[in-house]
């Protein structure tokens, strides 16, 4: 299995994937391949019995690009000498087997949706590997049924050969355990006796934020919310700039960039709503970590969100920021409403699992071999 690790959801894949895996297996033989410079990573957080081998290449982008180019060579090495049953690529695109059968876990297909998010050497490689693996795979796993939609519209992909196998929140990591001990670093002070809404992820068009924003104005010049703030946590990404400009120049938006696990765990719990008005997204785990946390949201009607939010949370169309400001008031101001989202968040919650992740993705890997 090829297990380059990266921030965000793919890494929390790997991690979760790998090693529920390793509980969830012992007869057969798993090899992790990382890259050079990412081997202190798999020691600290992949499973310890795995035999852990490095490829030639580093994360930096010359190396990306290298390795898009030339890895071919080092693959077709490593499957006459290890002679490889099943390749399991858990990114969207797989070097090419002579004999190994090959899985391949796809998570979006924001590619081709929004290919601006991607540097245009990248682009120019994947748009073709993507749907040249998704071609050749004997068996894909899709993180969504929303993503299997989407290969077969955008790729042709062939039904028959896709398992949707939903990815899960890893509760132990978001739980208010990590919080014992933990006070709020000065600069933050100031949260601690205000009411906020808290939204996550990188900042760059698909997440929405404007229209929050907007929403978000609008939403405070209701009955009861006048003291409510806004914080917004991620990366900048692509196309940020007039977004985060937007964002110190709007009163009670604050904007923390990255930030530490232990701080985003206390945002969580501490959130009156937390708010996704992501436009697209495969899978989308910022709202089921909030309600690992305990806290309900306000999240947009499409893509895979529904699908992963189920009846948990209360929705409204992104593209509508009056719509957004009806919703958000109603969850933060209507006391039945939030007493039943809250009550369903747990069940929602425990139709996911890791351990189900991993039995269905090893029984993905005994029908590859016996097709």
């Amino acid at each position: 299995m090829f297990c380059q690790p990266r921030g965000g959801g793919i890494k929390e894949y790997i991690v979760n994937l790998t090693n529920h895996l390793a509980k969830a297996d012992t007869n057969n033989t798993y090899i992790l391949y990382v890259l050079e410079d990412q081997l202190d990573f798999a020691k600290s957080l992949l499973p310890q019995r795995f035999r852990i081998k490095t490829l030639p290449y580093n994360s930096d982008f010359l190396s990306v690009v290298r390795r898009s180019l030339f890895s071919q060579r080092f693959w077709t090495h490593e499957e006459e000498t290890e002679q490889f049953d099943i390749f399991h690529s858990p990114f969207f695109h797989a070097p090419r087997m002579k004999r190994a059968k090959l899985v391949v876990t796809v998570h979006d297909l924001r590619l081709y949706r929004y290919p601006q998010t991607y540097n245009p050497l990248r682009y120019l490689f994947l748009k073709h590997a993507v749907k040249d693996t998704i071609r050749r795979a004997d068996r894909i796993i899709s993180i969504s049924d929303f993503t299997k939609q989407e290969m077969i519209q955008l790729c042709g992909a062939d039904p028959d050969k896709i398992t949707v196998i939903h990815e899960a929140v890893n509760r132990q990591a978001f739980s208010a355990d990590g919080l014992k001990g933990y006070e709020l670093p000065k600069e933050y002070a100031e949260l601690a006796s205000s009411r906020f809404l808290f939204s996550l992820g990188h900042i760059e068009p698909r997440k929405n934020y404007p229209r929050l924003i907007e929403a978000f104005k609008k939403l405070k010049e209701r009955k009861g919310n006048a003291d409510l703030k806004l914080i917004i946590a991620g990366k900048k990404y692509v196309d940020y700039k007039d977004t985060v400009k937007l964002m110190e120049e709007t009163p009670d938006v604050i904007y923390l960039d990255f930030i530490p696990r232990e701080l985003l765990l206390w945002l969580y719990k501490n959130a009156q709503l937390f708010v996704f008005p992501s436009t697209y997204e495969g899978f989308g785990f910022p709202p089921l970590e909030a309600a690992s946390l305990g806290t309900i949201s306000a999240v947009s009607n499409v893509s895979s969100i529904p699908e992963v939010c189920g009846d948990c949370a209360f929705y409204f169309s992104p593209t509508d920021t009056d719509e957004m400001v009806s919703v958000m008031d109603c969850a933060l101001n209507n006391a039945a409403h939030r007493m039943e989202k809250q009550r369903l968040l747990e069940p929602q919650l425990n139709s996911f699992s890791w351990e189900k992740n991993a039995i269905e993705t090893l029984s993905v890997y005994h029908q590859t071999a016996i097709g």
